[in-house]
């Protein structure tokens, strides 16, 4: 039995990501904020729902005209930004997909003329799952690319500085470090906050009442994981869920054995595995398989939702599924693996330009991610004109004030740093990730709000 390497990190798609609720406009073309078939979609005032203030790692520098008049990285026929990402280390491709799916989605507007005659390029720069490579990676993207586009590294924050101290470099990427996000040159197709959504926890409250009365978690002991764990835990037990076991997984962790035993022990109920990645999250539903232990409700908040999470959870088909069914995903981003593709038309549009780039690429959150980043990136770069400049683009994000990558991502203000209180509902039905409870064509529920540790009413 394979026990993969796994490293505690979250998504959720547009952290829930939502992702981010949905038009059926193919990729390019203007945002619509409006989100079909929403259930409720009013969001109500409650205790925590404003968000907390973040400061910045930094005070940012004041930029200059010549910092805003910038045009490097552009020359009459190109434009060349940079992605920091995870690519190699203790877990080799562990974020690679996220310059994946900014290449797939520059090839596909390369492929209808580019952006004003010019053809987009995507440097990468692999952090080596090392905080000081970030560092120096950012700096050199700084100095050499337009913007950055599409990064995913759990060491964002260890860049941050770089970023405050240039204050006319867009970075559109999905970071998970609250500080770097609070940054007014950074913009997040997902922002980031010590939160999640209220909704999927109503439902579950509804229909699991006794459940919740025995919650627990499971998050790597990495400062980002433990940021989403904290933001599920509030909402839980702001909702009135009871959390009777909650323990920080060693990313490199392959044997649950103990966690397991300790849960049952404890007479967990519900069991939330958002804050780990989707190989460690296998290895979890092995071991309780293993043990026999099968709680009434098994969740996660995004990182499940690969192709690859069957296979990993039980090796054989056969056993796997059996291992998984009934698993619970509470998303953020529309069901972008090809579920959704009937009534989205940018998942088959996303799907398919990540295999033109990546021949045989399974994809994943994190070249969504990429993907969605470099279309809200293109968005600004569309809308700054002929003769692009950084103070252009910088200003051309701060009026995006509604984003949903054309349907693949619930509505989010990037401009504001808001998130969205949107998701849906999926669980594996033998062997399949089936909506539940969901709106119809691929629309999302937006019956709840956003409750923010730390935050105010």
């Amino acid at each position: 039995m394979n026990r993969g390497t796994g490293i505690g990190v979250v998504g959720r798609p547009g952290h829930r990501l939502a992702l981010l609720a949905l038009v059926t406009v193919l990729a390019g073309t203007a945002v619509v904020g409006a989100v079909p078939g929403a259930v409720g979609a009013t969001t109500p005032k409650t205790p925590g729902s404003t968000p907390p203030a973040v400061k910045p790692c930094a005070t940012p520098a004041t930029a200059t005209t010549a910092d805003l008049d910038s045009t490097t990285g552009v020359t009459p026929k190109t434009v060349t930004v940079g992605n920091v990402s995870i690519e190699s280390g203790p877990v080799p491709g562990l974020f690679s997909g996220a310059p994946v799916g900014v290449r797939a989605y520059f090839a596909y507007v390369n492929a209808h003329g580019g952006v004003y005659g010019r053809t987009l390029k995507v440097t990468s720069y692999d952090d080596g799952f090392n905080a000081e490579q970030n560092k120096v990676e950012t700096t050199q993207a700084v100095a050499n690319n337009f913007a950055l586009v599409g990064s995913f590294s759990l060491f964002d924050s260890s860049g941050c500085q770089v970023l405050a101290g240039a204050p006319a470099m867009s970075d559109v990427s999905e970071t998970l470090d609250t500080s770097t996000s609070a940054l007014p040159n950074e913009f997040s197709v997902a922002p980031t906050f010590t939160a999640w959504e209220t909704g999927p926890f109503l439902y579950f409250k509804q229909h699991y009442p006794k459940a919740i009365q025995h919650a627990a978690g499971l998050a790597g002991n990495v400062t980002t994981a433990i940021n989403h764990w904290l933001g599920i835990k509030g909402a839980m037990q702001h909702l009135g869920y009871k959390i009777v076991y909650s323990q920080y997984t060693n990313p490199l962790q392959t044997d649950f054995t103990q966690n397991i035993i300790s849960m049952r022990n404890a007479g967990v109920q519900l069991l939330d595995i958002t804050a780990e990645s989707v190989t460690t999250d296998a290895l979890i539903i092995q071991d309780m398989n293993q043990q026999n232990w099968h709680p009434m409700l098994v969740t996660s908040g995004g990182p499940i939702y690969d192709n690859q999470f069957i296979k990993l959870s039980g090796g054989a088909s056969a056993v796997a599924q059996a291992a998984t069914d009934g698993v619970w995903l509470d998303s953020g981003s529309a069901l972008f693996l090809g579920q959704d593709s009937k009534y989205i038309p940018a998942v088959k549009t996303f799907d398919h330009w990540v295999q033109v780039v990546s021949p045989g690429y399974h994809t994943d959150l994190y070249s969504m991610f990429g993907w969605t980043s470099a279309q809200l990136f293109v968005q600004a770069l569309r809308a700054a004109g002929p003769n692009p400049t950084r103070g252009k683009v910088l200003a051309a994000l701060r009026k995006v004030t509604a984003f949903n990558a054309s349907g693949l991502l619930t509505t989010a203000n990037p401009a504001g740093k808001m998130p969205s209180v949107c998701y849906l509902l999926t669980k594996v039905v033998n062997g399949q990730f089936v909506r539940v409870a969901d709106p119809p064509k691929g629309g999302f529920r937006c019956d709840g709000s956003y409750y923010y540790v730390g935050g105010g009413g």
